[in-house]
């Protein structure tokens, strides 16, 4: 029976949980992102699913955050270089700072809009920002930067995981499968 908790040499399920749930709404993110119009800054289409979702991966993120504080994740693997250490890690900050980023900046974008963001009809953000077409330029472009910068993290990330797999032959890949 696989752990709740993270192990030495294993994570645990509430750990692949947010791993793999997050890659599945990232993926479902980057599709609605693509395909709204921008007269959807109100109500529930497309636009309205993407801020939704928005708000839900900037909470997951700070659930997730939590989570790791308090459960540290397993040793990594023998013969692992110092550099080979610092980018895992890097990569790791970077997917973090992104992905509480790319929400907020998402938010300030229909915010400089004269918009409001809803979370699935179940509470609506605060208003901390006044309608202003320079910011909702600046949020929109800081928005495309942090989501293609969250793109090719997912490629170096799933690079470095076939990486390990196939040339390494280690269990960097095996410990975050969920099976």
């Amino acid at each position: 029976m696989m752990s709740l908790k993270n192990t030495d040499n294993s994570y645990g399920w509430v750990a692949k949980t947010f791993h793999w749930g997050m890659l599945i709404i990232i993926f479902g993110q980057f599709w609605l992102g693509g395909n709204f119009k921008n007269e959807e800054y109100q109500g529930m289409g497309l636009g309205g699913y993407h801020f939704s979702i928005g708000v839900l991966i900037l909470i997951l993120m700070i659930v997730r955050f939590i989570w790791r504080a308090k459960n540290p994740v397993p040793e990594l693997p023998e013969g692992t270089g110092k550099l080979q250490a610092i980018g895992a890690h890097g990569l790791h900050i970077l997917f973090y700072i992104l992905l509480i980023a790319l929400p907020i900046a998402g938010i300030a974008i229909v915010q400089s809009k004269g918009g409001s963001v809803s979370m699935f009809g179940l509470f609506t953000v605060p208003t901390v920002l006044a309608k202003a077409e320079t910011s909702a330029e600046l949020a929109s472009t800081l928005h495309g930067i942090f989501a293609k910068s969250t793109f090719f993290a997912v490629l170096l990330h799933f690079g470095m995981a076939m990486f390990h797999n196939f040339v390494k032959k280690d269990n960097v890949l095996r410990r975050m499968l969920p099976w």
